[in-house]
């Protein structure tokens, strides 16, 4: 019976990080407006600000 769930070369794939480009990162993480409204900090969390 195995003990392992993932063979060597496996873990070593999930465990680091993939090469992406600055460009491909400021296209991901940049806010639209349309997310900056859906964010809105300036509101609270009550139902009634929802």
């Amino acid at each position: 019976m195995s003990t392992r769930m993932f063979s060597e070369d496996q873990l070593e794939r999930l465990q680091s990080y993939p090469d992406i480009g600055r460009d491909n990162v400021i296209r991901y993480f940049a806010r639209t407006p349309a997310d900056v409204s859906f964010i809105d900090p300036g509101r609270g969390r009550d139902p009634a600000d929802r």
